[in-house]
């Protein structure tokens, strides 16, 4: 009998240490989802929806007056009559027309007057409920965002050419794969983008950032090759993840620095919605607070490209090209690629690790246009 329980507690110990063993086994070989390592908080979707639009329902004759804070209060998407790329001066009008008529009605509004007309009574109908004091405070807070769907598609198209060796990269780094969307709200996949501060290629390091992972010296400039520059963007998003912890802090400090998220995490906590709603750091603005979400968009509208751009898997991508050489990159202001539209262009500071940094400004900008 008691040969008989040691049998049996030495096969449990066994089993345990088996559990044991395997326990890393397991773990090792589990990919977690995208939505658990890159989350959707739902405070945050409303910002997610907002760039999905941006993205795909918006052309770049469509320029849409909303909240700079709050960007999902949409105040009106104004058509611009005409065929094509708008001009500078298209554009200027545009952000100048729409920011005096919504900044006179929301004045007159806060002065206590009574809706009059149907644009005064479309305010009304979204401050329902509120004091006069918030059309006062929207009045100072209105932006203008361009939409940007025709430059997304070509974002796509070229995104199917640079994803299969941006991906393999990023699997070796052990890192998630999703991550090498994040040229389409840098660069659109330009490899030859730079922006007037010297932020270069796909993955848009500045020279200071690129230095410490690549070679640029003399001709040779690492930051336009995409392999060489995929590599390097992969040990900074590692360092800014063993650094911050989570995803969505790593990713917002591709934008804003990973110092700068570090002190924003040290007074708000490690949540992004929070450190979004509560942080009022230096430079902690509004591409700051979008960054994570128009990158959950960016993922968002490449899964599901077909059903936004019908027939787009069918394009032909054009075939990646290793660069190494300064002499030929074209500024991002150069007018002849699509992508690009330097009307809608502004100068943006942002910081990679602690460098202060501009980021390509043909793509990036159009998206957080300062206005």
């Amino acid at each position: 009998m008691r040969s008989s329980k040691r049998a049996q507690s030495g096969m449990l110990k066994a089993f345990w240490l088996l559990i044991l063993v395997m326990l890393p086994v397991v773990f090792l070989g589990y990919r977690a989802d995208a939505s658990d390592l890159f989350p959707r908080p739902t405070s945050l979707e409303p910002n997610v929806h907002f760039w999905v639009d941006v993205f795909t329902a918006y052309s770049y004759r469509d320029f849409v007056v909303h909240d700079r804070d709050k960007v999902w209060r949409i105040y009106q998407v104004f058509h611009l009559p005409g065929d094509g790329i708008p001009t500078q001066e298209d554009v200027e009008w545009a952000n100048n027309y729409l920011k005096l008529k919504y900044r006179t009605a929301l004045l007159r509004l806060a002065s206590g007057q009574k809706p009059s007309g149907y644009v005064e009574e479309g305010i009304a109908k979204l401050f329902r409920g509120e004091p006069p004091e918030a059309y006062a405070a929207a009045a100072e807070n209105l932006r203008v965002q361009q939409g940007l769907r025709e430059r997304f598609r070509e974002t796509l198209v070229r995104a199917h050419g640079y994803q299969p060796i941006m991906e393999r990269i990023f699997r070796a780094a052990g890192l998630p794969v999703e991550l090498t969307l994040l040229p389409s709200v840098e660069s659109g996949f330009y490899s030859k983008a730079r922006s007037s501060a010297g932020a270069v290629g796909i993955w848009q390091f500045t020279r200071s950032t690129g230095r410490q992972y690549m070679t640029i010296r003399g001709r040779r400039d690492d930051r336009l090759d995409p392999v060489r520059s995929t590599t390097a963007a992969a040990k900074l998003l590692s360092y800014n993840h063993s650094v911050l912890g989570n995803w969505p802090l790593a990713v917002t400090a591709y934008n804003h620095g990973t110092y700068g998220m570090e002190r924003a995490e040290s007074i708000c906590g490690d949540d992004l919605t929070s450190i979004v709603q509560r942080y009022n750091g230096p430079h902690f603005g509004f591409a700051s607070k979008n960054y994570y979400a128009e990158f959950l968009a960016a993922l968002q509208v490449h899964r599901y490209e077909d059903k936004y751009f019908p027939g787009i898997k069918d394009e032909v991508a054009p075939i990646p090209q290793r660069v190494v050489q300064t002499a030929s990159v074209e500024s991002s202001h150069h007018g002849h690629h699509h992508h690009v539209h330097r009307a809608s262009l502004k100068t943006r500071h942002h910081h990679h690790h602690h460098v202060q940094r501009v980021v390509f400004r043909s793509f990036r900008a159009s998206a957080k246009q300062r206005t």
